[in-house]
Formats: structure tokens, C-alpha cells, sequence
């Protein structure tokens, strides 16, 4: 039967060391995995940063290391049903491609096993023996978690950490002595349990310098507790009291609502995104959510959605026709494709819409947005990856943001298959914003209704979209967006 690996990272108000080691892992390992970020209750942005990128994640508020710990592994052993868990603090990360091998085999030969980084080696060598390999791994009594790996049969035995140690200090210390009497992960001396001797492996990770949130105070505290408890029963649940399972049960349930996420992300970078209008804001959006735009072909007319369809399907033909226009509102509507000129004729101050008007600019509108198709075209036919973005609103004056429920769905993939079938090759995905319940099983295809009101100012609406490029992970490539 194949081994499931679950890599966890355990991490508290450190958003860009955690980025590199959630990279890292990604970027580094071979083997098939689950991947959980247990969060302590981050007050930087971390959040923010896991939903821009599609990363799992359980979370809740500040409750120390050891409960924090006990989410990623309940997370991997009992919801993903990972027989190898891994646990990263997020200053170690791998460096080394294939790194995971030697831990896999590691844990399954010993139930428990630790990083010994090198700089421990270099100024406190306290081996005894080994060479640090799954074979022959380094054994010693200091105890170290950058990086720890479990076997679920062995955590059936030992549990989980003990919750009753607050912040920092002695957690995995006591966690380990529990592994060591169970018969895991070292050598159990029986008459001095505390003094047992670890096993651990080297290579395949590095660590950085980082601060600790943790007091000496709180240390004092915590190796006194170890000391009261350190003959207790084996096994701990990750809770002590009833409030405490609810709150436990609450962080799981809460990751587990979230939408299910690959260990792989959602690739969501993106060359260039481009407004396919709808909302006649939509590019402004775009432009201010992600500090560019492609061109703005679509801002100057208001496009139902089949009329879209059949504009790439007809080489954009009628974009411009003269036939059967009338007055609408303060624009122009065209009877045939039912288009809405507006912001696409140049009136001088006071001046209405008129069609004749329309039909003295005609050249001229029929360059300038023909010049603008041309851009878009060269960005299509190039190697840029493109997402397209469609907003549901399909006239001038209508006040509401989302597509009321139950009104008749576009033929979204129709519209993907056109767009597929002008620019043959293109990487491209389709946004579609407040659709409503409308949802298509299309990859190419993204569906996100803003948090919005029907009806609401620009600020409340800009802010909506930047929240949505978080929750979706979207972002354009080599745009630095760590420090927004």
C-alpha cells in the first residue's frame, strides 16, 4: 500500500519565513502529499497571505505551541488519514529535492524521529553516536523540533501534546519522553525516563534565524509542569476539559468548510488580465486591484452576454453596426445586437447621444477599437497567460451588483470555447464575478459572487474585489504584492 505523507507547518506572526518554507516544500518534494498550515492566531497579514495562494490551512485564536502543533497533526492523521505526518516549524525548510525519502523511511523504522541541523552540530554536539541517516541515525539527549516526523500507529499510542503547557517551553520536550516510553524514536532509559537518548537525521533541510515569541518566564513555568506530569498516563487527547474539545472541534470544522484545496496550488499568476466588461467599472477594478490592466477594448460599450459570445465568434463583425440604433437613456442601443454605446462617442459638454452622431465618428470608432482588438489579438497569440474577467451586469442603469437567483444562465462554456477556438492555444481562464448560484465543472472557468451589497459605493466595491484576488490566489506574475 502506498505511503500518505501529510507535511504540516506550525506558525505564528512570521508570514514571510513561512512563505519560503511553504515554497520550498512545494518546490522540493517528490513524494505525494497533504499539506496543512497550523496557524496560532497570526496578526500579520499570514492569513491573507495562505487564501491569496491556495493554501490549507486550521486556525483560531493564540493558545501557545502545543495546542497549535496538535492542529496540524489531528489535521493530517485524523481527517487525511496521513500514515507519515511531518511537522515543520516555519524558520526550517527543505533544500534538497527529494528531501522527504530519508524521513519517510525514518519514521517508519522508528516511529518518531527529529532534524539535527547543522549549526547544532558545529557548537553543541552533544552525539553520541550515528551518522544521521534512516540507517544510522544520530542519536543524543538534547531535544530539538524545527522538524519532527510521527507514524500514525506510534501517535496512537503517545497522542497528542499536552495542552496544558501555555506559549513556549518543554511541549515537545515532554511530547518526545512520551515517545521515548512508548518505545518509539530513541532509547528509553528506565529508571531516568527524562534522560533518554533521541534519534535524529540530517541533511535535506536548512533553518533561519528567527525570534521567538516565547518569555522565560513562561519557560520556568512550563519545565516546572513537566516535572508535576512527567508520570502521568501516556496518551493525551489535544484537549483537557469539554470547553476545550468544542473549541477544538470548532478550528477543525471551520478548515474543514473551507473549499478543498491540492497540495498543489491553483495556478492562479497570471501575464495579463483583461476586462471582457459587463460592469462598465470593471477595468478601473482591475487597474486598481492589481496595479494594471490589459487593453480597454470593452470599456466604451456595454456587452450582453450572447451578444459577447457571438462577437468572437463572428471576428467582433457587428461591433460597430449601424443598423436599428435608438435612443437609450442617455447612450445608444443597437436593436440587432442590442450593444450599449456609451463612453465610446466623443460628445462635447451638454451634448446627447444621437445617431447621428454615432454615424459621423463611425471611421473613427471603428479604428480606435480596432487598433485595441489588435492588442488584445497580439497578447492572445503570444505565450502570455491570460485571465479574462466578466462581470454579470449587462446594461447602463440596472443598481444591483449580483445575478438575481433563478434568472436564465449564460452559456459560459460556449463563450470559453470561442475565445479557445480564436486564439487556438492560449493559457487562459475566465473570472466570472457575481453570477449568483451559476457554476460551471470547467477548469478554464472561475465563478466568485463580492461580498457586496446590491448596491454600494466604489471604496466598499474595490475593497470586495482586492479580498476576492486574495481568497482566489490571484496575482500578476512578477508584480511584487507581498507588502500590500
Amino acid at each position: 500500500m502506498a505511503i500518505r505523507l501529510g507535511i504540516g507547518v506550525i506558525t505564528y506572526n512570521r508570514k514571510d519565513i513561512l512563505r519560503q518554507c511553504v515554497e520550498n516544500i512545494r518546490m522540493l518534494t517528490r513524494h505525494p502529499f497533504e499539506l496543512i498550515v497550523a496557524d496560532d492566531g497570526s496578526q500579520d497579514g499570514t492569513i491573507a497571505y495562505l487564501e491569496r495562494f491556495n493554501i490549507p490551512y486550521v486556525t483560531g485564536e493564540n493558545r501557545g505551541i502545543a495546542w497549535n502543533r496538535n492542529r496540524a497533526l489531528w489535521w493530517l492523521k485524523e481527517e487525511k488519514n496521513c500514515d507519515v505526518i511531518l511537522i515543520f516549524e516555519d524558520d526550517c525548510h527543505p533544500c534538497v529535492y527529494g528531501w522527504e525519502e530519508e524521513w519517510i523511511k525514518a519514521v517508519e523504522a522508528y516511529g518518531h524521529i527529529n532534524h539535527m541541523p547543522e549549526i547544532t552540530l558545529e557548537i553543541d554536539n552533544d552525539v553520541s553516536s550515528g551518522s544521521g541517516t534512516a540507517a544510522d541515525p544520530f542519536i543524543a539527549p538534547m531535544h530539538q523540533a524545527f522538524c519532527v516526523g510521527y507514524h500514525a500507529r506510534a501517535l496512537e499510542y503517545v497522542g497528542y501534546l499536552d495542552v496544558r503547557f501555555l506559549k513556549y517551553g518543554e511541549e515537545h520536550v515532554e511530547h518526545t519522553h512520551r515517545f521515548l516510553r512508548a518505545g518509539y524514536g530513541g532509547l528509553a532509559q528506565y529508571y531516568t525516563p527524562e534522560r533518554g537518548q533521541v534519534f535524529y537525521i540530517r541533511g535535506g533541510l536548512t533553518t533561519l534565524p528567527s525570534e521567538t515569541h516565547g518569555t522565560s518566564e513562561i519557560v520556568l513555568r512550563n519545565v516546572r509542569l513537566h516535572k508535576e506530569i512527567q508520570r502521568d498516563p501516556l496518551y493525551r487527547a489535544p484537549w483537557r476539559t469539554d470547553e476545550q474539545l468544542f473549541l477544538f472541534r470548532e478550528e477543525m470544522e471551520a478548515a474543514r468548510r473551507r473549499p478543498s484545496l491540492a497540495a498543489v496550488a491553483q495556478d492562479n499568476a497570471f501575464d495579463v488580465l483583461i476586462s471582457l466588461g459587463g460592469d462598465e467599472k470593471t477595468s478601473s477594478l482591475i487597474q486598481e486591484t492589481f496595479g494594471q490592466v490589459g487593453p480597454r477594448f470593452f470599456d466604451g460599450f456595454i456587452t450582453p452576454f450572447h451578444a459577447l459570445i457571438k462577437l468572437f465568434e463572428t471576428n467582433f463583425r457587428d461591433l460597430f453596426s449601424t443598423t436599428c440604433l435608438y435612443g437609450y437613456h442617455e447612450a445608444l442601443r443597437c436593436r440587432d445586437t442590442l450593444l450599449i454605446y456609451h463612453n465610446c462617442l466623443k460628445l462635447a459638454e451638454g451634448e446627447s447621444a444621437s445617431v447621428e452622431i454615432f454615424r459621423a465618428q463611425h471611421e473613427r470608432m471603428k479604428q480606435e477599437y480596432n487598433a485595441l482588438l489588435q492588442e488584445i489579438d497580439k497578447i492572445c497569440r503570444g505565450k502570455s497567460r491570460v485571465l479574462f474577467v466578466r462581470d454579470w451586469r449587462e446594461t447602463l442603469h440596472y443598481e444591483g451588483s449580483h445575478r438575481p437567483l433563478h434568472s436564465v444562465a449564460p452559456d459560459f462554456k460556449r463563450l470559453a470555447n470561442a475565445i479557445a477556438q480564436r486564439y487556438p492555444g492560449l493559457d487562459f481562464k475566465i473570472l466570472f464575478t457575481n453570477y449568483g448560484d451559476a457554476c460551471v465543472d470547467d477548469p478554464r472557468l472561475i465563478f466568485f459572487n463580492l461580498r457586496t451589497p446590491d448596491v454600494c459605493d466604489d471604496l466598499k466595491k474595490l475593497n470586495a474585489w482586492k479580498d476576492m484576488a486574495m481568497h482566489l490566489g490571484l496575482y500578476i506574475k512578477n508584480e511584487n504584492m507581498w507588502n500590500n
